[in-house]
């Protein structure tokens, strides 16, 4: 399953789940869409943890996610 179908499909709020969809898109802008897949779902399911404990500030919840993953290096 792509990794932003696993935050499409958890039982949120519409809104809630808008908020998680676009925290995602900003982490996954961070680190680089380039990530193996591992990377990308790790980022899906740090976002959907922190969020089932309630968290809703879209900066923490990018924070979270990326934490320890890094931007791979330009090809080219």
């Amino acid at each position: 399953m792509a990794p932003h179908r696993l935050i499409q499909g958890a039982a949120f709020e519409p809104e809630t789940s808008t908020l998680l969809a676009q925290s995602y898109e900003a982490a996954v802008m961070l680190v680089g869409r380039d990530q193996p897949f591992v990377v990308l779902e790790t980022i899906a399911k740090r976002i959907l943890e922190i969020a089932g404990r309630g968290e809703r500030d879209p900066q923490k919840l990018v924070e979270h996610a990326i934490r320890g993953i890094e931007r791979l290096p330009d090809a080219g």
